[in-house]
């Protein structure tokens, strides 16, 4: 698995350091992790492909790097989060303002992170996540799978810790 990292790392052309702060972890860690000292799991492999767009079954050597990462730039990507966002509060039937006044920013902060023009901070996603009741790794990271994941942190607090279960909910919305 640490062969994988070290692929990964070279393949964006990051640092150890700007990896590791991706993640947030200690260079030393990334090191750790890079050596093989460390036993990766399951969440932390979702975190590296969340967090830096890669396919999870580079992991698993069933996709080779070329085709596993997709490398958005930080602009694309606060326009697909805009996307995500406008698309998230039209199936709920909310105006700008209405979702303003549920998530204590202004019609106008909204209409720029709608538009892509100014980031959606995590914890901020967090809180528009909930009140639209999407997951916020699917509004954050486009990730299909998570879209109808309840959005109370608790609750995706204890699904992270309880990946079975995760798993088994994700088989049931496919079928």
């Amino acid at each position: 698995m640490n062969k994988k990292i070290v692929e990964l790392k070279n393949k964006l052309g990051l640092s150890r350091a700007s990896f590791a702060r991706a993640l947030d972890i200690s260079p030393s860690q990334m090191a750790r992790i890079e050596a093989g000292k460390v036993v990766l799991s399951d969440e932390f492999l979702q975190k590296i492909c969340s967090t830096f767009h890669v396919n999870p079954a580079f992991f698993t050597g069933e996709m080779d790097i070329e085709d596993a990462v997709s490398v958005v730039s930080p602009e694309e990507e606060m326009k697909q989060v805009g996307k995500r966002l406008k698309q998230a509060r039209s199936e709920k039937g909310l105006t700008l303002k209405e979702l303003s006044d549920l998530v204590g920013l202004s019609d106008s902060q909204l209409c720029l992170i709608e538009n892509g023009t100014n980031k959606l901070a995590e914890k901020r996603a967090a809180n528009i996540g909930e009140a639209l009741e999407v997951g916020v790794e699917w509004l954050l990271h486009g990730e299909e799978r998570n879209k109808f994941f309840p959005a109370d942190h608790k609750m995706m607090e204890w699904l992270k810790d309880h990946p079975e279960v995760r798993e088994e909910i994700w088989k049931m919305m496919e079928n």
